[in-house]
């Protein structure tokens, strides 16, 4: 009797930590993100190698940095100020998949860091010029500061043109900060 009591006090010790465990998740406060079109994105160095294993393969290494002049994409309330990404892609001309690193920078000062992983692929634009598409998941991994627990992911979407130095895109999705 002492061990069918024993493991039912087990038992409901362990639900009530789930329960208590999981109403924390569920209260954290949620937060929507949309990037706002008003960013301007400017590559700022591209370095490609030549695989040779089939025409127009290239590995390439690259930078690009955003930012936010009107002020218009915050995280929690802070502004970003701006936003560089170091990326590298493995492409067959020009379509192929590509991993990012992006390092936000806030007005505060403090920095929050994310991990992408996606795909593009060449087209001709309505111009007749070719044209990158893109899609890629981005996930929040952390920060500094009051955003050291910042988890979260955005859905990008977007297009720049072959001989462009900037792009276009569009961001969607939810993040929280973990305690």
């Amino acid at each position: 009797m002492n061990a069918r009591r024993s493991t039912g006090c087990i038992a409901i010790t362990f639900g009530v930590l789930v329960g208590l465990m999981s109403a924390q998740a569920w209260s954290q406060q949620k937060y929507q993100i949309t990037r706002p079109p008003s960013s301007s994105a400017q590559y700022v160095q591209q370095h490609a190698i030549d695989v040779d294993d089939a025409a127009g393969h290239q590995i390439r290494v690259y930078e690009i940095r955003y930012e936010y002049p009107k002020k218009d994409f915050a995280l929690a309330g802070v502004q970003v100020l701006q936003a560089l990404t170091r990326g590298i892609s493995d492409y067959v001309g020009l379509s192929g998949p590509f991993t990012t690193y992006t390092v936000y920078t806030l007005e505060d000062g403090n920095k929050v860091f994310s991990r992408g992983t996606g795909t593009s692929m060449m087209t001709t634009g309505a111009s007749g010029n070719s044209v990158v598409k893109f899609s890629a998941v981005e996930n929040y991994l952390g920060g500094t500061g009051r955003f050291k627990g910042i988890r979260g992911q955005v859905l990008i979407s977007g297009e720049r043109d072959v001989v462009a130095k900037s792009l276009t895109q569009q961001s969607n999705g939810e993040y929280w900060i973990e305690e």
